[in-house]
């Protein structure tokens, strides 16, 4: 499989201004068709580029194609070792490639490891991003990998206290660590809302397009009250300056979950990638579950 290798880029801001000017505008028109097409965007983000250094770790691994469903086909990762087996899940807007620095050194100290990308990010094809769409595809991986631990980054963190609060059946992991999650989906919204400049209604109308497609509003989607039902060990890692999932979010997050340890840190924003993480994050590990 060819990789991708060249410098990560972010949505600019003249990229910013064309999907603000455009969904302003259906919204004059139509506020269904606002609704839908502010959807879109959300659940098809542009596709990020590996860096030199993801590209490298990616193509040391195994990948394979997973069908999720009649729409998705779910790019996994796969890194042997005869250590415990982690599987990784990124957040919105990102790839695998993201957990290249944390991987790394896993793989290093001999854990099998495990990694896939979202419904409509990286090599995965077909269908949209979506919650309930990433835990489905998270449920279909764990249920044949049966991982020890589950590492989530922002949404994949919530995708992980979704399935495993609506799944009962399926394989829970013995340990889970949340990195940078949000504890409700009204805050990334409002997140998602603010870096794009979008008007209230435009956001109002995104959610009749939720209760449309999902018979479901914003508040239903509680990673705070979900992960009230998960009783396993876990760990939570935030950041106070995060302007994504903001850090009131991480308390509340550690109230609704008696055996979940907070660690917070100071600058690092909604990525959480510092050497202090990693350092803190292996050590917990090594503890016995």
């Amino acid at each position: 499989m060819k990789k991708r290798v060249v410098q990560e880029a972010d949505t600019g801001p003249l990229q910013l201004h064309s999907i603000r000017w455009m969904l302003h505008t259906a919204y004059r028109f139509s506020r269904p068709t606002a609704g839908r097409l502010c959807y879109r965007v959300l659940a098809r983000p542009p596709r990020k580029d590996l860096t030199p250094e993801e590209g490298l770790f990616l193509a040391k691994a195994k990948h394979t194609i997973m069908p999720v469903g009649k729409r998705m086909k779910i790019g996994v990762y796969h890194w042997p070792g005869k250590g415990p087996r982690i599987l990784l899940a990124h957040g919105w807007n990102s790839h695998s490639g993201r957990w290249e620095p944390l991987a790394q050194q896993l793989h290093e100290l001999g854990y099998e490891l495990y990694a896939l990308d979202a419904p409509a990010h990286g090599e995965s094809k077909g269908g949209s991003f979506a919650l309930v769409y990433y835990a489905q595809a998270m449920t279909e991986l764990v249920n044949i990998i049966q991982p020890e631990t589950i590492i989530g980054h922002s949404a994949g963190g919530m995708a992980a206290i979704y399935y495993m609060h609506h799944e009962q059946k399926a394989w829970r992991p013995k340990r889970l660590i949340l990195i940078a999650t949000p504890a409700e989906l009204s805050h990334f919204m409002d997140s998602f809302q603010r870096i794009i400049g979008l008007k209230t209604e435009i956001m109002d109308a995104l959610e009749r397009e939720f209760l449309r497609r999902f018979d479901r509003g914003f508040g239903y989607y509680s990673t705070a009250e979900f992960i009230e039902s998960i009783d396993l060990p876990g760990l939570i890692i935030h950041d106070e300056d995060d302007d994504v999932a903001p850090v009131a979010g991480a308390h509340t997050l550690a109230d609704s979950w008696p055996s979940g340890h907070l660690f917070l840190t100071k600058g690092l924003g909604h990525s959480v990638q510092d050497a202090t993480v990693k350092e803190y994050l292996l050590n917990w590990l090594e503890q016995k579950p």
